[in-house]
């Protein structure tokens, strides 16, 4: 069977027809753009392209203000210019500020998402108790001690006993933490690390930072053994051992009349 012959006026409406679809692509992708562009445009003169609504959240200690500033942030920042990682760094810069999360909600809402240090106690400082954060901070913000348990440390003007001393505390299980009072810096010609701890029910601890968290473990089985009205002192320095108030003071007496 012979092969059939297409002539050029046959072919010539389907190449017209081909040539019309290309170039409504064209305008149609032109079109787009162009769109897209006066959208763009418009939406960056507008005020929906500038910061708009900022929370912050997870804050106790850091106050909005603090943060607000250390982010840089203002209503004349543009969202699109925005870099959470960036941001994120200069959050973290303020001491309160353990990690920060950055989230934006359609047009130019940001959120801020903190996690704090947490608090491990108080330093007596200047007649007052200030928050003292597990990284050493000391947070102007007052506490109420009641609903933000832990103790109040005293006489640490030096850095290095200080900085044991919340490594030690950081250590510690917070149900023994929350049992001491006080804890004052007492040091001695043989340890340079000596403290004393004022518990809450009453006792009083000697210890050294060197192993206070390790020893403060066995506290509360030391107390069981004891008469619930007997109090006194629990030497932790060396081993363990416990002496009465009650016979402090009579060998006190007793010494108070051999010299007279």
């Amino acid at each position: 069977m012979p092969n059939k012959v297409v002539s050029l006026e046959d072919r010539l409406p389907k190449l017209k027809e081909q040539r019309r679809k290309r170039a409504n692509r064209r305008l149609i992708i032109l079109l787009f753009f162009f769109f897209l562009f006066v959208c763009g445009f418009i939406y960056i003169q507008s005020p929906f392209s500038r910061v708009g609504e900022l929370t912050i959240d997870g804050n106790y200690f850091a106050s909005k203000e603090k943060i607000i500033k250390a982010s840089k942030l203002t209503d004349k920042s543009i969202v699109l210019n925005l870099k959470k990682s960036s941001l994120e760094n200069r959050i973290l810069q303020v001491p309160e500020v353990k990690k920060v999360k950055i989230d934006m909600e359609f047009p130019n809402h940001v959120i801020i998402k903190v996690e704090e240090y947490r608090q491990i106690g108080f330093l007596y400082n200047e007649g007052q108790a200030k928050p003292l954060l597990e990284n050493g901070h000391v947070t102007r913000i007052t506490s109420d001690m009641t609903t933000q348990p832990g103790p109040v440390l005293k006489n640490f003007d030096k850095n290095k006993p200080l900085q044991m001393t919340i490594k030690e505390l950081k250590t510690m299980p917070d149900e023994i933490r929350q049992l001491i009072s006080e804890i004052i810096y007492s040091p001695k010609n043989t340890d340079p690390y000596s403290i004393i701890a004022f518990m809450n029910d009453g006792n009083e601890v000697h210890a050294t930072l060197r192993t206070f968290a390790e020893k403060m473990n066995y506290y509360p089985d030391i107390v069981k053994q004891l008469q619930p009205e007997e109090k006194g002192i629990i030497d932790l320095e060396v081993g363990a051992f416990f002496k009465s108030y009650q016979s402090i003071k009579e060998t006190e007496e007793s010494g108070e009349e051999n010299e007279n």
